[in-house]
């Protein structure tokens, strides 16, 4: 085996390892809906968005089709090049949904009377509530004891 062939054998070596490490347990799993290592659950919602057959693996035709379509999304003009002014378009649509994701679900929290405004009552009486239901002993301050990430499990006031 000359030295290219042995480059190329290692190479593939490698990349066949990288993706067993990276699909490994996702197909291990049977599914995409496990979560491994700190790769966290980013990695396998992206696995699943791209598995077009939903049979738990992605091939390789998958990954490049969906990545295609992602290109195409982002290619506004459709010249065939993403440039910076595309992607910050791109990225800023995106920006703009989680805004109003986030500032519907603070209305569903806060806007207690449905009227379309939180007042500055509506805004503090969560805070009030839950340093109440923090301070186990009632005395009107909280220490570093009664706070749950300290203790543990919440414990019931009595």
């Amino acid at each position: 085996m000359n030295y290219i062939s042995k480059l190329a054998a290692l190479g593939a070596g490698i990349g066949l390892l990288s993706a067993g490490f990276v699909f490994g347990p996702a197909v291990a799993g049977g599914g995409w809906g496990k979560t491994a290592g700190h790769g966290g659950k980013g990695i396998y919602r992206m696995m699943k968005r791209m598995d077009a057959d939903g049979n738990g693996e992605l091939t390789l035709e998958e990954v490049e089709s969906s990545r295609s379509q992602r290109f195409a999304k982002a290619d506004g003009n459709g010249d065939g090049v993403v440039e910076a002014a595309e992607l910050k378009a791109r990225i800023m649509v995106r920006m703009e949904r989680r805004a109003d994701r986030r500032v519907q679900k603070m209305m569903r929290r806060f806007d207690v009377n449905n009227n379309g405004q939180v007042s500055q009552t509506e805004f503090i009486n969560p805070a009030k509530r839950r340093f109440s239901w923090n301070d186990l002993n009632d005395d009107g301050k909280l220490s570093g004891d009664e706070l749950p990430r300290r203790r543990g499990h919440r414990q019931n006031k009595n």
